[in-house]
Parts: C-alpha cells; structure tokens; sequence
C-alpha cells in the first residue's frame, strides 16, 4: 500500500534544536494529515508486521536536504500511522524496517512524502 501524505517536517538539524511546543505543534499538525489521508482512503488496521518506506518530495521552492535530515519526518509520519490506528505500534514487533529513500524532485508537484507500507510474511525457522 502506498500513501501520499501532504507533510514534510522540519530538517532534523532544526527540528532537534525547536522549541519543545513549536515541535509539538509540528507533530500535532502531521498526525493530523495522516488521520485525514488515512480516512479518506479507507485504510484498515494491519495487524501483521511491516517494512515502510518514505521518499519526500520535493515541490516548488523546497530545498533539498542530505537523506538523513529527512529521519524527524519519517518519525513524525511512523507515529502519525500509529495515531491513526493503521500501526498497533512502531516498536521492532511491529515495524521490521524503516527506509529513507532520497528526495524525488518535482516542483509542479505538492511537496510531501510517500510511503509504502509492506506487510511482512514472517517464516518460522
């Protein structure tokens, strides 16, 4: 499954330096944006373990960042999808693996981030 959320945090160079209300507000606003996508697109609770992946992109005017300043988005988005009630959690039971893509690059495009939830088949060993 693959969502596009309207939402791209803060650097995590500024955001670890933000005010502790100025970044609630910040993590408020995104779990938000992930309920209301969530809900529009009729996505039900997965109950098994998952990979996700995000890749930001980039519209008119965002500069781009180094692929490790993208990781305070992925965090708010991974518990935007636990608020919402799409994760139980986001501890290791639940997620297996969390990517960064890099950016993709489209400035006639809404800036925001991608990302593809993969339900993981789990083998006995």
């Amino acid at each position: 499954m693959k969502l596009f959320i309207p939402y791209l945090a803060t650097s995590t160079n500024v955001g670890t330096r933000q005010h502790w209300t100025k970044r609630k507000r910040e993590v408020d606003s995104c779990h938000l944006l992930v309920r209301s996508v969530v809900k529009r697109e009729g996505v039900q609770p997965i109950g098994q373990r998952v990979d996700l992946i995000f890749r930001p992109r980039l519209g008119k005017g965002v500069r781009r960042r180094d692929t490790s300043n993208y990781s305070l988005n992925v965090k708010h988005l991974e518990d935007g999808l636990v608020a919402a009630g799409v994760l139980p959690d986001d501890r290791g039971e639940y997620v297996r693996r969390v990517i960064m893509e890099p950016p993709e690059i489209d400035r006639q495009a809404e800036t925001g981030t991608w990302i593809e939830i993969i339900p993981v088949s789990e083998v006995a060993a």
